[in-house]
């Protein structure tokens, strides 16, 4: 009888934890967001405020609630992004690591960020994008990695990217790009900006506004004569037809000289 008693007590403490462990969960989770990062619902979504907190990896916090979320891990430490770094964070549709001194992304760090939208990793120490950094963000439609050292970017880094509308690449190292690296790409914006590029790949007839300096990615073979004048003496073009792979012609991009703007120019392809 002893024997039958004790076996029962075993049975019914080892049938708590699991509540126990959820109500744990859901504490820390409080905790969270009330000592560490300040969190704020506006209109059905959740901002969680984490810059400037010290955090040298994102494992060091617990995952946002099942809520459509923002995730702000400005001016942090997170210089190494791992593998599955975000793989609780599925509800997360916007994430800013801009100014983390960020110098690496690990195959597999975007994992689980089915839904994320946006994707800010300005001034930043990047300085290649590779074939599968972007791995895991098919939802993505807004990307800015401005402001860092990216002088390579692989062939096929952005080739998962179908529903990617906005690029900002602006005041990097770019001085190529691969040939066809736009090619699955509906881009809308194309910021390149600040960069030293010879040639510019065809970046799709969808596109609407491309951001260069004309000093930067010269158009002098596109330009009425009017124009040339804002052109410098780094000498660009842009890619011939039997490059672009029977691509379309027609491509409308807004071109920004560093001198004051000129009214929006339509290079006559």
């Amino acid at each position: 009888m002893l024997r039958g008693v004790v076996l029962l007590s075993v049975l019914t403490v080892t049938s708590l934890p699991s509540n126990r462990a959820e109500s744990r969960k859901t504490s820390l989770s409080k905790d969270i967001c009330k000592s560490r990062c300040a969190c704020e619902e506006r209109e059905n979504i959740l901002n969680i405020n984490c810059e400037n907190k010290g955090f040298t990896t994102v494992n060091q916090f617990q995952a946002p609630p099942n809520k459509v979320s923002q995730l702000f891990l400005n001016g942090n430490f997170l210089s190494r992004l791992n593998a599955n770094e975000f793989v609780s964070y599925g509800n997360v549709s916007s994430l800013h690591l801009g100014n983390n001194g960020l110098q690496e992304i690990r195959t597999g760090a975007f994992n689980g960020l089915r839904f994320l939208k946006r994707l800010h990793l300005n001034n930043n120490n990047l300085e290649v994008i590779k074939e599968d950094t972007f791995a895991g963000l098919e939802s993505l439609e807004y990307l800015q990695a401005d402001y860092n050292y990216i002088s390579t970017i692989e062939p096929g880094a952005f080739s998962k990217l179908n529903k990617l509308k906005v690029l900002i690449l602006n005041d990097n190292l770019l001085l190529s790009l691969p040939p066809n690296i736009f090619r699955f790409v509906l881009l809308t914006h194309l910021d390149l900006r600040g960069n030293r590029l010879k040639m510019l790949p065809f970046a799709g007839s969808w596109l609407d506004t491309i951001s260069v300096f004309v000093g930067d990615i010269g158009v002098r073979d596109s330009l009425p004569a009017a124009r040339q004048r804002h052109h410098t003496a780094n000498q660009t073009r842009f890619m011939p037809e039997e490059e672009r792979r029977g691509a379309p012609r027609t491509l409308p991009p807004t071109l920004i000289s560093k001198e004051p703007c000129p009214p929006p120019i339509t290079p006559d392809w």
